[in-house]
């Protein structure tokens, strides 16, 4: 069992990877979303809107706003200036037509791929000799300390 000064310095260790990891990939999506004439915030909405697609749970535009910690309007807004530009939707759902999802166009899924696809490329190769138990042991210390994030935004949201 570590010492707490070695488990002190060991949680540093992580948390500052983590930091830089989102510093980085935050970047990343900058110069992305920038090369495509997009924020990001658009490129994270499509990102929301293409997960909620893949677990068979479209997004509504209220639904998107929590996600992306936006109001209403500024939701509204997003969703309006992706839809102008070709990338999204609004869709009735069959089963309760009061109820209007986005859906993401070919033009986004194309643009999707174009950023997940090579980044992809660029995890795989630097998680190259970790073994899949490995693997499996860090996707859950990051969902965790992604669960410590979301607690820290929505405590920072309270008044």
């Amino acid at each position: 069992m570590p010492s707490q000064p070695e488990r002190d310095d060991v949680m540093q260790q992580l948390i500052a990877a983590l930091q830089q990891f989102t510093v980085e990939s935050d970047v990343f999506v900058d110069v992305f979303a920038r090369a495509h004439g997009l924020g990001r915030s658009d490129l994270n909405a499509i990102m929301w809107i293409s997960t909620g697609a893949r677990d068979g749970r479209p997004l509504t535009v209220g639904e998107l706003a929590q996600r992306l910690s936006l109001s209403p309007a500024a939701a509204t807004a997003l969703v309006d200036r992706l839809e102008r530009v070709g990338h999204v939707e609004r869709a009735r759902e069959p089963g309760d037509r009061r109820r209007v999802t986005v859906k993401m166009n070919d033009k986004a899924l194309e643009l999707a791929t174009a950023f997940f696809v090579p980044l992809r490329g660029h995890m795989d190769a630097a998680a190259e000799g970790l073994s899949d138990e490995d693997l499996a042991r860090t996707a859950a210390v990051v969902r965790r300390m992604m669960a410590a994030v979301i607690a820290a935004r929505e405590a920072a949201l309270r008044p």
